[in-house]
């Protein structure tokens, strides 16, 4: 079914929520990564939902067919509205069941820090390969213009830098994703400025994390450092780290997907049973 919720700063977010396969053991609230949507999961849902899991998902201010400037995200107060108002209109259809936080790269960061700074009562959260340390050094000049222009002109726009090759190393991943109307390739100053200060936050109170995570990343990520991962689960004693040997940053689109859903179902099982 289809949902519509407005931000506190007057944007749209839209999204849907996708209902289980008969009984529902659970609700997963998904966030998507930088400049994608929730459409892009809709393969990965059908199959949890298959599994018996409701999954609820909205796309992000200046993502999909949410509203607001392309690649511009004011602040990270407006990422936890949609992880609360997601999680509110999910629990009203299907009520008392588990609730699972799951979010991948810019959103995985997303969920780190909303379960460190909300300390949620939630059954448990997956995140995988999440912005806590790029891969890559971002050229000195965007860095120096993300900090001269973070006051003055927030909602500046610059082109990501994504190179798609390193999404997934299955080529028809890759050229769904390139051939996506929805997909975009642009960040604004005030988008990069908070997830950088969000991976910071979440690396320096990982402890403080309450609820089982399953932190998944491949060993080949070119977009987002597994170390960054290793870091984070070193400190957090209820983090259970997997790292995919040889996998891209696309965990549930490269060629390794299948194995990659195994061993997450089994995880979600071993959860929602206790």
């Amino acid at each position: 079914m289809d949902i519509s919720f407005n931000l506190s700063d007057g944007t749209t977010s839209t999204g849907k929520i996708i209902k289980p396969a008969g009984i529902c053991r659970g609700v997963i609230i998904l966030i998507h990564g930088l400049g994608e949507h929730f459409g892009r999961y809709g393969m990965w849902s059908s199959r949890l939902a298959d599994m018996g899991y409701a999954v609820a998902g909205a796309d992000l201010p200046g993502h999909g067919r949410s509203g607001g400037k392309r690649g511009h995200v004011a602040s990270y107060s407006l990422t936890e509205e949609i992880i609360d108002s997601l999680t509110e209109q999910s629990g009203g259809i299907f009520p008392g069941v588990p609730v699972i936080l799951y979010g991948h790269s810019l959103g995985g960061a997303i969920i780190l820090r909303y379960l460190i700074r909300r300390q949620p009562e939630i059954c448990c959260a997956v995140v995988t390969s999440p912005w806590l340390r790029l891969s890559f050094e971002p050229p000195r000049f965007k860095l120096w213009l993300a900090a001269a222009v973070r006051s003055i002109a927030p909602s500046m726009i610059q082109p990501s830098g994504l190179n798609v090759d390193h999404l997934s190393r299955d080529r028809e991943a890759v050229a769904a994703y390139v051939a996506d109307e929805l997909v975009h390739d642009r960040l604004s100053v005030s988008l990069f400025n908070e997830a950088v200060s969000a991976a910071d936050y979440s690396l320096k109170n990982a402890a403080l994390l309450n609820v089982p995570l399953l932190l998944m990343h491949g060993s080949g990520d070119m977009i987002t450092s597994p170390e960054g991962s290793r870091r984070f689960a070193g400190d957090a004693s209820l983090a259970e780290l997997k790292i995919w040997d040889g996998g891209y940053h696309e965990l549930h689109n490269d060629i390794i997907k299948d194995e990659v859903f195994g061993y997450l179902a089994g995880w979600l099982a071993k959860m929602t049973s206790e």
